[in-house]
């Protein structure tokens, strides 16, 4: 009784320990090319700036100690892509402004900015966690650097607490909503055709 009585002492310490230091969770963020609407294809050279800031772009959610980190820099730049390929009559792709200014064949210069995510996580089981990302477009003429464009998207995906794939299925339904709503702004932007 003695020896059982030691070893649940020192699980107990253990578990102790464990929850005083928390833990860093790198999680997988993959997610499934968006189905968009068929739209207006624009007649423009558009070259699109995915900088090492996007590729970088990554989330850190903070709670009860543990840290979980969401690398989302590929699947935006994956989002960033099959938006304006789908847009655009032509599209180049370069790591920065500089670059994108110095392509004489272009005239329109694509720039997205991920601004700021947020997740809430909610106390009940059955209520969903949510996250939103915020996603920034300018669009610059290529020759004169002026700003044509500037579009502010704000996109939630949430999923059930207790779902076993809570991050899959929060993940995808962000950048479906962040997608298709790109897509209409770009449609419906004046400014761009």
């Amino acid at each position: 009784m003695k020896i059982f009585a030691s070893i649940n002492h020192n699980m107990f310490g253990v578990l102790l320990l464990a929850l005083a230091t928390g833990c860093t969770s790198l999680r997988t963020v993959s997610v499934q090319p968006t189905t968009l609407p068929q739209g207006q294809v624009l007649p423009r050279h558009a070259v699109l700036v995915l900088d090492q800031s996007l590729a970088d772009y990554q989330y850190v959610f903070q709670a009860s100690g543990n840290t979980l980190i969401y690398p989302y820099g590929p699947a935006l730049q994956d989002y960033a892509r099959q938006v304006a390929k789908k847009c655009f009559q032509q599209v180049d792709e370069v790591p920065s402004l500089e670059k994108a200014a110095a392509l004489t064949s272009a005239d329109l210069i694509l720039i997205p900015h991920a601004v700021k995510c947020d997740m809430s996580v909610p106390v009940w089981a059955w209520e969903n966690v949510n996250l939103t990302l915020v996603v920034e477009w300018t669009a610059k003429d290529r020759a004169n650097q002026n700003t044509l464009w500037l579009k502010t998207i704000t996109a939630t995906g949430s999923a059930a607490k207790n779902m076993g794939r809570s991050d899959a299925v929060m993940n995808q339904n962000l950048f479906d909503d962040l997608s298709l709503k790109t897509y209409k702004a770009i449609q419906e932007a004046s400014e761009l055709k």
